[in-house]
């Protein structure tokens, strides 16, 4: 259980130790549990306040004055009555413009149009001064400087929706106007798509310190924290606000920023959008080696389209005949994308290689390669190994690869023999629906659904394509991330209001292949007839990686290691917090709690994984990477010995209790605590392992067998028994 206090929302967090059930602490993988404890449990909050007093043309306060805010879009009135020091407060308002009016018998009205609320923000109008008159008579005022704020103890900043509208953004992800602001640093690079990822180091902080949030439902990835489920088009932001230092106890216990999109909403007119950006490769010049090989420009094509609409929902006659009830916006964003992958410059074994010629073999200095026969030492007579000799496995292994197709070392200078290129489909469907319902002044419904289809098709430079260097297998990548939010706020009294919050986050994923390319990479289709020690770990048969160290530039073998792989992610956040504006007091309390679910296959390469490297250390090594292959001899070779699923959980509560005392005109405390509980991360099923020395036993230790030569003979040695 950790505990926060402070004057200025100063906080500080414990996590609580992990135990097993039996009371040992267990060994995970310790990676991973950081990465699954590192996500923020902030508070689901985006509302805000608008607060400032009422006085007359002396500077005295003038209490019982009546205040009177109108949200600019939709028409919804909030009314309260100026306090004895002729304070007031605004508590729990959606952000957007507003417009304030101020009466008293006595004196004119006073109208304060064009105030525009952030998300999260305490925003002070100020001392409001009233002049002597009629109420009839009228004093407006429809423009100010930028409020300094002097409200609370909070340090943010905000991308106003003019700013989102009018700077051009190549990638158009909103997430790239945020190194605009002091104190942040976005190392990633934003300019070809919109994305999930978020490399912002902000004030310092580690970059997985950072909580994101879409109408305030958190939306960081379990596993990582620094990509999100979601991602908002740059259409669909009404603002982004970053609290960066300094925030209130409501915020939780993240030392980083807290950042926060706000999707736009529908209003009392009917508004939409439609629009096309277009790159395309006809506006790129070539790559010199197309051009020395007579190939055509690639294909670059980062073409976006882009709708939305916002407005009431209304029946004719029926049902929100005044427009001032039921609102909407929905957005949608696709990004049909096709781009190449950087140009493979590789060598792969030749003809004369692949079957055990290496006559023509040479190295970057144009000498024969020599390879020598394992059982003797000596060079193989013409550099080539007897038929008889090959392993059938290992060339068949070698037969995978393409044929080379760049033969002028006068180029390549011999380091590379095959030039590629090859054709990724990256489309992403970006989708948001906001409803906004008034039942009466007191009551207030709003719901947000986000939707982020993250779908990959090719075999290089995707994100199931590991560490692949060539184009061995096409594979297909979906993801397909989903939040969900709805938000009920209820004024009991002008002074006290409650804001119930629920959120729901799901993350499904998953690669697959068509049957031809798994084909193309199946030990009993390709003739690779070696065994495999664990062959339930491998459903599908799939070949061994293979690794060849000492080759220039080598080709490699791999598929990925969860292939094939399926996840899915899901949280459940509810909240709910109190507000009760008492004098100069604005006291506010809630409670959090969230539930988090990860279910993955754990990665490892469930096939095996082959090393066919140059060793000086291995006797069997016959001079070169492909020659081992051919002869199958391997430097190491490894495989699991399990296909694990692991579903994880882990539960948290918090509670927090802050007030924003405004002292005097010219001082505000900011003071509160929270209090949160975590559980320990656990598995379901016990499905994960780890290490414990009480438990290791001399008696069952692995005998290890070494490679010797007795007798002139190649033979597996156990030293203990000799």
């Amino acid at each position: 259980m950790g505990y926060s206090f402070g004057v200025g929302s100063e906080r500080h967090c414990s996590l609580c130790e992990q135990k097993s059930r039996g009371g040992r602490p267990p060994m995970f993988k310790l990676s991973l549990l950081l990465a699954l404890i590192t996500v923020p449990a902030f508070s689901q909050t985006i509302t805000g306040s608008i607060v400032g007093s009422v006085v007359d043309p002396t500077d005295l306060p003038v209490s019982g004055a009546t205040v009177t805010l109108v949200q600019s879009a939709t028409g919804v009135e909030r009314e309260i009555k100026t306090d004895e020091r002729g304070n007031f407060t605004f508590s729990i308002l959606q952000p957007g413009e507003y417009h304030l009016s101020v009466t008293m018998p006595g004196f004119k009205k006073l109208e304060r149009r064009g105030i525009v609320l952030s998300a999260a923000e305490t925003l002070p109008v100020g001392a409001l001064k009233l002049e002597v008159g009629a109420v009839a008579d009228k004093v407006t005022v429809t423009a100010e400087g930028v409020a300094v704020q002097t409200a609370s103890a909070e340090r943010s900043g905000t991308v106003t929706g003019s700013q989102l509208e009018n700077l051009m953004i190549k990638g158009r992800n909103p997430m790239s106007l945020l190194q605009l602001m002091p104190g942040v640093v976005d190392l990633q690079a934003r300019e070809e798509k919109i994305d999930r990822n978020f490399d912002i180091f902000v004030q310092g902080n580690r970059r997985n310190a950072n909580s994101v949030t879409v109408d305030g439902m958190v939306v960081n990835a379990i596993g990582n924290n620094f990509n999100t489920i979601v991602m908002l088009g740059q259409d669909a932001v009404a603002e982004v606000k970053v609290l960066l230092t300094n925030y209130q106890a409501e915020y939780g216990r993240s030392s980083g920023a807290s950042i926060n999109f706000i999707s736009k909403s529908g209003g009392r007119d009917f508004h939409g959008l439609g629009s096309y950006f277009k790159r395309h490769e006809q506006f790129n010049a070539n790559d010199f080696f197309n051009n020395l090989l007579s190939r055509p420009k690639p294909r670059y094509r980062y073409n976006t389209w882009n709708y939305n609409v916002g407005g009431p929902v209304t029946l004719p006659g029926k049902f929100n005949r005044n427009r001032d009830k039921l609102f909407f916006f929905w957005s949608q964003e696709f990004w049909p994308l096709k781009v190449p992958t950087a140009i493979g410059q590789l060598t792969v074994p030749t003809a004369l290689e692949r079957a055990g010629d290496f006559s023509q073999t040479r190295d970057l200095n144009n000498a024969l390669i020599v390879i020598r026969d394992p059982s003797t030492g000596q060079p193989f007579a013409g550099n080539r190994i007897p038929a008889a000799r090959l392993d059938a496995s290992g060339t068949a292994l070698l037969k995978i690869f393409p044929e080379p197709n760049f033969l002028d070392r006068s180029v390549s200078a011999g380091r590379y023999n095959y030039v590629f290129q090859s054709e990724n489909r990256i489309p992403n469907r970006l989708e948001n629906l906001k409803l906004d319902y008034v039942l009466n002044p007191r009551n207030t419904l709003s719901g947000t659904v986000a939707s982020f289809v993250d779908e990959q098709e090719g075999a290089v430079g995707i994100l199931t394509a590991g560490s692949t260097n060539w184009p061995q297998m096409t594979k297909k990548y979906r993801l397909h991330g989903q939040a969900y939010v709805l938000r009920y706020t209820r004024i009991l009294t002008p002074s006290l209001i409650n804001e119930f919050n629920f959120g729901f986050t799901r993350r499904p994923e998953g690669n697959s292949a068509t049957e031809a390319e798994i084909a193309r990479n199946q030990r009993s289709k390709v003739g690779y007839t070696a065994a495999q020690l664990y062959p339930a770990s491998n459903p599908l048969g799939l070949i061994p990686n293979a690794t060849f160290g000492g080759v220039t530039n080598a080709a490699n073998l791999y598929v990925e290691g969860r292939f094939p792989f399926w996840q899915r992610i899901n949280s459940f956040i509810l909240t709910n917090n109190l507000t009760k504006t008492y004098g100069a007091h604005t006291i506010k309390g809630g409670i959090y709690i969230e539930r988090l679910y990860q279910g993955s296959l754990a990665d490892g390469n469930y096939a095996g994984s082959i090393s066919f490297a140059r060793d000086v250390n291995n006797p069997l090594d016959s001079n070169y990477a492909y020659s081992n292959a051919a002869l199958g001899v391997f430097a190491t070779y490894t495989e699991p010995s399990n296909r694990v699923y692991f579903r994880f959980r882990q539960h948290g509560v918090e509670w927090f209790i802050q007030d924003n005392w405004k002292v005097t005109r010219k001082l505000t405390l900011d003071m509160g605590v929270r209090v949160h509980h975590l559980t320990p991360i656990f598995a379901a099923h016990d499905g994960l392992s780890g290490f414990d020395p009480g438990a290791y036993s001399a008696a069952k230790q692995v005998r290890l067998v070494y490679p010797a030569r007795v007798n002139n003979q190649t033979v597996g040695l156990d030293r203990a028994s000799g």
